[in-house]
C-alpha cells in the first residue's frame, strides 16, 4: 500500500486521515456508548472480573481462534464456518495492515519497510490479496448461502434483513478498492517486485495506455474510497447486527467461569429489592452484553426442542427482542426500571418453554449465555409477581410442604429400600460415600428398580456406601430452575446442614441434576464435596474389574445423553463405556449424540411442568431413537427414563423396545449372588 502524497492536494495525507478517522471513531463510540455501555453503567449489578487469566483465555481461544466456529465445522453439512473464519481473520489481518500502512505510513511512508523490512512488507501484501480474493469467494458464498439457498436456521425474517446485503457490500467494496489501489499504484511505480493478484492486473491495464496522471489520480480514488469505506464500516457497525463484532469479545471476557448448568445463587436475598429482571437494568451486565452479541446465524434455534417442536420460544429471536428492548430504552427513562420486557418484547409462554438444556449456550459461536435471563424472568414472575404455570405452582407447593415435587405419590424415601440390606449414614457415619438417591430414585415406582439396581451393582463391587434415606430432601434443583430462588436456598441448606453433620466427604448421585446442583451450586452455599455421578464409579470399578460383566446381552442400545450429564458436566464417556462392557450388546448412536444430543423434555422444570403445545419434545427423541432401529434406549438419568418410557408407549408398538438404565443393563451382565 502506498500512501498517497495528499488528499488531492487540498490537505496533508496524515491530516485527513487522522482527522477523518478521529470523526468517524468518535461517532462509532458515541453510537456504542449510547446502545450498550449505558445499560451497562446503569444496571444494578456489577461487572465480574475475578479470574483475569481464564477470561483473556476464553477471548482468545474463542474469539480471535474461532474455536467455537471451527467446532461445528462440516465437509458433508456445513462449511460455512470456513468462510466465516475466513472473513474474521481478514478482519484482523487488515486491521493491522491499516495501523502499518495507512496510520504510521501516512506520517512516515518508510516506517511499514522498516519495521516489516521490504521483503517482509512485499510477502504480508501478497497475503492480503490472496486474502483479498479468498473474502471474496466467501462473500458470494454467503450472499447465496443467506438470499438464495436459505437453508431452515437462515430462512427467518430476522436473518434476511437488508443490513446482511450492506455489510456484504462494504466488505467487498473494501476488498475490491485494495486491490485497485495497489493495481494502479503499480502501473504509477514501475518495481521488479511480484505481485500475485494486482501485478497481473496492473500488466493488463498497461495495455490500455493509462496515463501517469491518470494511473495516480485512480489509485488515489481507490485509496481513499478504501479508507472511507473502513471509517463507514466502523460508524455501522453499532447500527447494525455487526455490533456483535464489539459485542462478542466482551461476552467471552465477561462469561460465567462455571459449567454451563449453574444458575447464579444470591447471597443477599433478604435486602434485595427486587428480584429476577423485567427492565433492562434489572439484567446483569453480561446479559446486556449478550443482547447486542447476537450474530443472527440462527444456529442457537436450529438445536433448540422447543423451536425444533413448534414452541414458541426460539433463542435467537428471544435474544434480539430483549436487544430490541434495550435498544429503544432511552438514556433519560432507563433508571427508572419503568419499561418491562415481559409481554412486551417476551411472553411469558417464551419464559417458560425454556428446558434449560443447554444445546443453545454450547452451539452460540459468539458466548451468548442464552438459559441465564430467561431465569432471571422466571425469578421475576414467582418472586415478584406469584405468576407460574399451575403445573409449576402446583411443584412448589409440594416441595415447600412435601421436600419433594412428586404431589400425587404414597411412597416415602424408605419404602424402597425396605427389604434391603441398605445402611443409613446414622446407622454407618464412617462410610466412604453417601448415596444420594434424589426425589425421583425413591418416590418413583419405575426408578425404585434403577435405585435398587444401582445399589445391586454397589454391592457387588463391595462399594463401602451409605444413604440418607428419610433425612434426604431435594436438593432445590426444581425450584431454582422454575425461578423460586428461595425455596432452593432453603432446602439446599437442609441438605447442607444433614452433610455437615455426618461430615460428608464424597456423594454418588443417581440423577444428573442432583449432580449438577450438589456438585456445581452447592458451593455458593458453603459447602464442597466429591460428587461423582453413579455413572463415573461404575465405570472406575468396571475399569479396575471389581465389576466383571459376564453374560451376554445379544441385543442392540442407543444410549442418549442427559443434558445434565453430558452437555452441563461433560460426561459422555464413561456410560458408553460401561455399555461396552457388556459382552454381546452392540451400541449404537443416535444422529444427535454428545454435545449435540436433543434433550428428553424434562428439564428446566418440565419434568412437572406441561409442554404449551402438544408437539412433544420427548417424541421427537424417541423418533430419532427408532431411526437407529436399536432394541434398547439406554440412559442415565431417571428423568429420562420415564419421558422416553412414555414416548415408546406413544410412537411404537413395538413390544420388544425398552428403555434401560445402564445399572440395570450392568446388573443383567453380572452375578450378583456373590462374585467369589
Amino acid at each position: 500500500m502506498t500512501v498517497p502524497e495528499s488528499f488531492f492536494g487540498i490537505i496533508p495525507t496524515w491530516l485527513g486521515v487522522y482527522g477523518l478517522s478521529s470523526i468517524a471513531l468518535s461517532i462509532s463510540f458515541f453510537l456504542f456508548y449510547k446502545k450498550l455501555l449505558i445499560h451497562i453503567k446503569n444496571s444494578i449489578y456489577n461487572l465480574e472480573f475475578n479470574n483475569l487469566e481464564q477470561r483473556i483465555k476464553n477471548v482468545l481461544t474463542n474469539g480471535l481462534a474461532q474455536k467455537k466456529v471451527l467446532k461445528r465445522f462440516s465437509v458433508k453439512q456445513d462449511v460455512s464456518g470456513i468462510g466465516h473464519v475466513v472473513i474474521f481473520i481478514s478482519f484482523l489481518s487488515f486491521s493491522f495492515s491499516y495501523i502499518l500502512f495507512i496510520f504510521a505510513d501516512s506520517i512516515n511512508n518508510q516506517f511499514s519497510s522498516i519495521l516489516l523490512t521490504k521483503f517482509g512488507k512485499l510477502l504480508y501484501l501478497n497475503y492480503l490479496e490472496i486474502l483479498t480474493v479468498l473474502v471474496l469467494v466467501a462473500l458470494s458464498a454467503a450472499l447465496y448461502r443467506r438470499w438464495i439457498t436459505s437453508p431452515k436456521r437462515l430462512s427467518y425474517s430476522l436473518t434476511k434483513k437488508p443490513e446482511s446485503i450492506i455489510i456484504i457490500f462494504l466488505i467487498g467494496l473494501l476488498m475490491l478498492t485494495h486491490l485497485l489501489s495497489e493495481t494502479f499504484n503499480h502501473l504509477t511505480n514501475v518495481s521488479d517486485n511480484f505481485y500475485i493478484i494486482s501485478g497481473p492486473l496492473s500488466n493488463l491495464l498497461k495495455s490500455l495506455n493509462f496515463s501517469k496522471s491518470l494511473s495516480i489520480t485512480l489509485h488515489d480514488v481507490f485509496w481513499w474510497t478504501h479508507l472511507l469505506t473502513i471509517l463507514s464500516f466502523a460508524i455501522y457497525i453499532p447500527l447494525s447486527k455487526h455490533m456483535h463484532l464489539l459485542a462478542s469479545p466482551l461476552a467471552f471476557f465477561f462469561s460465567s467461569l462455571n459449567n454451563t448448568g449453574v444458575i447464579d445463587t444470591p447471597q443477599n436475598l433478604e435486602t434485595m429489592d427486587t428480584f429476577g429482571a423485567n427492565n433492562i437494568n434489572t439484567f446483569k451486565p453480561k446479559q446486556i452484553i449478550d443482547f447486542f452479541a447476537c450474530a443472527v446465524c440462527g444456529r442457537c434455534s436450529e438445536v433448540c426442542p422447543t423451536d425444533l417442536t413448534g414452541k414458541q420460544l426460539s433463542p435467537m429471536f428471544l435474544i434480539n427482542n430483549l436487544m430490541d428492548n434495550a435498544t429503544s430504552t432511552s438514556i433519560k427513562t432507563a433508571p427508572n426500571f419503568n419499561e418491562g420486557v415481559i409481554n412486551n418484547n417476551v411472553t411469558e409462554t417464551e419464559i417458560w418453554d425454556c428446558l434449560t438444556c443447554g444445546a443453545c449456550v454450547n452451539e452460540c459461536p459468539v458466548g451468548i449465555e442464552h438459559i441465564s435471563p430467561i431465569i432471571e424472568m422466571r425469578r421475576h414472575l414467582v418472586m415478584e409477581k406469584s405468576k407460574m404455570p399451575e403445573t409449576a405452582e402446583s411443584t412448589l407447593v409440594s416441595l415447600e410442604q412435601r421436600g419433594h415435587p412428586w404431589r400425587g405419590t404414597t411412597y416415602t424415601r424408605s419404602d424402597w429400600h425396605s427389604d434391603l440390606n441398605v445402611k443409613t449414614l446414622s446407622e454407618n457415619p464412617d462410610a466412604e460415600y453417601l448415596l444420594w438417591v434424589g426425589c425421583t430414585g425413591a418416590l418413583v415406582e419405575r426408578n425404585q428398580m434403577v435405585t435398587k439396581s444401582i445399589v445391586n451393582v454397589l454391592n457387588y463391587a463391595k462399594v463401602d456406601y451409605a444413604i440418607l434415606s428419610g433425612e434426604e430432601t431435594c436438593t432445590g434443583d426444581p425450584a431454582k430452575r422454575i425461578g423460586n430462588e428461595y425455596l432452593f436456598q432453603i432446602l439446599a441448606n437442609q441438605n447442607i446442614q444433614n452433610f455437615i453433620k455426618y461430615d460428608v466427604k464424597k456423594i454418588i448421585t443417581h440423577c444428573p441434576h442432583c449432580l449438577n446442583t450438589i456438585k456445581n451450586e452447592y458451593p455458593s452455599l458453603g459447602f464442597n464435596a466429591e460428587v461423582l455421578s453413579y455413572t463415573e464409579l461404575l465405570q472406575k470399578l468396571v475399569k479396575e474389574e471389581s465389576i466383571i460383566p459376564i453374560l451376554d446381552n445379544e441385543k442392540s442400545t442407543a444410549y442418549h445423553d442427559p443434558c445434565y450429564l453430558g452437555r452441563h458436566n461433560n460426561i459422555y464417556d464413561e456410560p458408553r463405556s460401561i455399555v461396552d462392557s457388556i459382552p454381546g450388546l452392540k451400541r449404537m448412536e443416535m444422529c444427535r449424540n454428545k454435545d449435540k444430543a436433543l434433550c428428553c423434555g424434562a428439564g428446566g422444570g418440565h419434568m412437572w411442568i406441561e409442554e404449551s403445545n402438544n408437539k412433544r419434545v420427548s417424541h421427537l427423541r424417541t423418533d430419532e431413537f427408532l431411526e437407529t432401529q436399536a432394541d434398547i434406549l439406554a440412559v442415565a438419568c431417571p428423568f429420562c427414563l420415564q419421558m422416553f418410557e412414555e414416548g415408546l408407549s406413544s410412537k411404537s408398538p413395538d413390544e420388544n423396545k425398552s428403555v434401560k438404565d445402564i445399572a440395570e443393563l450392568l446388573e443383567e451382565s453380572i452375578q450378583v449372588k456373590n462374585k467369589d
